[in-house]
């Protein structure tokens, strides 16, 4: 009876939002991009609204007006993004010109004058003028009064008491009232950050402006891990380090990046009051920079984490300037700054805390001895890319977005240990300095790879494949991010995005996909040319595939790395751009087969952008009763259709299968998700034990402690909240919830049915 239940409100749920979908396009018009001739590369999100669209965008050329040709973008295309009013609603946030000439503008949405938080659209302009790239995150169908009950100081109240309770002394910072898209609702909040030195945090809160809740609230600190390194660091001779001298004292304050200054070949482009420098933390933030009479620095339990942190953080500098063409973390030749030993908080630790690296003291735990992570280039790499992701995409740190940031930072320190072979041995194992007996937290090449150490459990494995079809993935559909649950998989799920990456580097055969590699520094500069100009706070792994195929096309004309990116991305489960073929089932799809019999369908593919299908590519992959997938050609009958013949199955056995198609621009397509594919049952016949329609009354008994809202037959209100005008077929009543035409309402209130 439960499972019935469910079902029963799902499709009344789906019968709802045909309806409504119907009457807001009779109020914004219709979608025009999906199927444009003009769009090459189309995605939209679960209620429609595009997220990714790219093609030749520009209404008219008007290339001495970039925002003007995008507000009109917009203003002809209210219809795909539900939009009132574009000139209010996107508000310039950065627009800046690349070195290939590109002109990338960030906008803010905002609801009523009032900033929507992760409502982020980009605009992208080649460097010709057309508007070639529209992506980001547009929140529609925002219902909010904007007018705030509570005031900004008693938000800044109520957080600060709320956790000082349960952490520690802080200090409060500025609110700002945002509209907060939040599990499914919108609130009007203020969102404020608290810092505090002990313990350690930059918590961020959100406190409903209407009647002083705390929404959400989580600590923003990204460390790499619980985990450490040890002394010395790792026993190496570092023969150069770059330090200031006062007439008395050796500190380790490094000015040589400096603009004008030039002993590393490249002629730094810091500022004259801008350096590299590390200092001792021991108990407190940011603690003295370290000093020495001699500028011999060979204290193997105090100095040597110094010595490290110092130099992997000049030499991330010049790599930076080098080869991505940043002037330090904020490619404005900001200061770079380290504290390590820092022991207040524990040990084995380290973090982006806003304004520098921290690292931590260690020590031993789990049977291990450990050793300081600052001897860990990669890990000090990946410390700074959090930086980078700060001011450029700020991916939010929970859910799909927040692996992408954790797996970006990984990326990025495994792309700088490869450019220094001689400091530390290039690996795909990150952080295997941390201890002597040199076991990584996670191995991009194969994050399956977990470890185990006596008893303990030190890193658990990665998944390498997106979606709940590879046991190591966190799911998180309905997932809500906290601590206890690492934000819904921050760390866990960036193994999906590590493997992409060094599939893309060095290539390689994973999940029925061979990859072509095209090296380790190409591939990063993918990566960080999406981070920085096309990814927004809220990314997942699909618009970010998205994103990444952009970037690869800025990069290389030829298209060559694109294919490259697409065939990573395939290989690990993630299809960014599926919404560019059609596969349609002219006879439906099998459910059932004939025992001990080949069963025949026909499945029509077509293609909806500019591409067209690649004649006999395509396949089936069929898999009976849970064995291999076994794949075989289709027959093609006709243009773009096929006859699909699944293998014989045994009686009250299962097949399970999907389709792929080669598209001409895009490569291989597939339906359904390799990870979450169709199944039929070898049955002689079915009976129909019960079956309702809900046209009459059978009998249905509801309860719940709903205050209003319970479901109900009755006739639809039909009023402007997306309530249908009719039940499903339009022949009398349906199943329905808080249909008050008094009420202009449709939900369930404050509790279960």
């Amino acid at each position: 009876m439960r499972n019935f239940t469910v079902t029963l409100i799902l499709v009344l749920l789906t019968a709802t939002f045909c309806f409504a979908e119907n009457s807001i396009e009779k109020y914004y018009g219709k979608n025009l991009l999906r199927n444009n001739p003009n769009v090459e590369h189309y995605r939209e999100n679960a209620l429609g609204i595009p997220v990714h669209v790219e093609g030749d965008l520009a209404v008219m050329e008007r290339n001495d007006d970039k925002v003007g040709t995008v507000m009109q973008f917009f203003e002809a295309n209210r219809g795909a993004y539900k939009m009132e009013s574009p000139t209010e609603e996107l508000i310039v946030k950065k627009t800046e010109e690349d070195r290939l000439g590109m002109t990338h503008i960030r906008f803010d949405q905002h609801h009523k004058g009032v900033r929507v938080l992760g409502g982020e659209v980009l605009a992208h302009f080649k460097s010709s003028g057309e508007l070639r790239t529209i992506n980001g995150i547009y929140e529609a169908y925002i219902d909010l009064d904007v007018t705030p009950t509570l005031t900004n100081q008693s938000a800044v109240e109520i957080a600060h008491d709320e956790l000082l309770g349960s952490f520690g002394e802080t200090n409060p910072g500025e609110a700002e009232l945002v509209v907060f898209p939040w599990m499914g609702t919108h609130y009007l909040c203020w969102r404020l950050f608290l810092l505090s030195d002990t313990p350690m945090g930059r918590w961020e809160y959100f406190i409903d402006a209407t009647n002083g809740e705390v929404v959400y609230k989580a600590n923003r600190i990204m460390d790499t891990e619980a985990i450490g390194t040890g002394t010395g660091v790792m026993g190496e001779t570092r023969d150069h380090i770059d330090t200031d001298f006062d007439g008395t004292d050796y500190s380790m304050t490094d000015n040589t990046r400096q603009a004008a200054n030039n002993p590393h070949g490249h002629d730094g482009q810091m500022a004259f009051n801008r350096w590299i420098q590390t200092s001792l933390a021991t108990t407190t933030l940011p603690g003295d920079v370290a000093v020495d009479d001699d500028n011999i620095w060979d204290d193997p339990d105090i100095q040597a984490p110094a010595v490290d942190a110092h130099v992997y953080t000049a030499l991330i500098y010049d790599w930076w300037l080098a080869e991505l063409g940043r002037n330090s973390y904020d490619d404005a030749g900001s200061y770079m700054n380290v504290s390590v030993n820092y022991s207040t908080e524990g040990n084995n630790n380290a973090y982006w805390n806003g304004s520098r690296i921290v690292i931590w003291s260690w020590g031993s735990e789990y049977g291990l001895d450990y050793q300081s992570l600052a001897g860990c280039p990669d890990v000090i790499a990946h410390e700074w890319a959090h930086a980078i992701t700060d001011l450029e995409s700020n991916l939010v740190y929970q859910s799909e977005s927040g692996a992408l940031n954790e797996s970006f930072s990984d990326m990025m320190g495994a792309a700088f240990e490869f450019s220094i072979p001689e400091y530390d041995t290039p690996d795909w194992k990150l952080a295997e300095n941390f201890n002597t007996s040199l076991i990584p937290m996670r191995h991009m090449d194969t994050p399956h790879e977990g470890y185990v150490w006596t008893e303990y459990q030190i890193h658990g494995a990665d998944p390498d494949y997106y979606g709940t079809s590879d046991v190591y993935w966190v799911d998180v559909v309905g997932c809500i991010p906290q601590s206890d649950n690492d934000y819904c998989g921050v760390h866990t799920n960036s193994g999906v995005g590590n493997k992409w990456f060094y599939l893309l580097s060095d290539g390689g055969f994973h999940h029925g996909v061979t990859v072509d590699g095209i090296g380790v520094q190409n591939a990063i500069k993918i990566a960080y040319r999406a981070n920085c100009y096309y990814w927004s706070s809220g990314t997942n792994y699909h618009q970010a595939a998205l994103a990444t195929l952009t970037a690869a096309d800025d990069l290389d004309p030829t298209h060559e790395w694109r294919e490259r990116v697409l065939q990573a991305w395939h290989a690990v489960g993630v299809f960014p751009s599926t919404s560019l073929v059609e596969f349609t089932y002219p006879g439906g799809i099998p459910t059932t087969v004939t025992p001990g019999a080949e069963t025949t369908f026909d499945v029509t593919v077509t293609a909806t952008g500019a591409g067209s299908i690649v004649s006999g590519t395509g396949k089936v992959y069929a898999s009976v009763e849970g064995g291999s997938f076994i794949e075989a050609t289709l027959t093609e009958t006709a243009t773009d259709q096929y006859e699909v013949v699944l293998p014989p199955t045994p009686c009250e056995g299962y097949v399970s299968f999907y389709i792929s198609v080669d598209e001409s621009s895009n490569g291989t397509f597939y339906n359904p998700d390799p990870s979450v594919p169709l199944h039929a049952l070898a049955i002689t016949g079915t009976v129909v034990v019960f079956e309702d329609d809900f046209e009459t009354d059978k009998g249905w008994t509801i309860n719940g402690t709903a205050v209003a809202g319970m479901w109900e037959r009755g006739v639809p209100a039909n009023w402007d909240r997306g309530d249908p005008s009719a039940d499903y077929d339009g022949s009398g009543q349906c199943f329905l919830t808080d249909n008050d035409i008094t009420q202009n309402n449709s939900d369930v209130d404050d509790g279960w049915t």
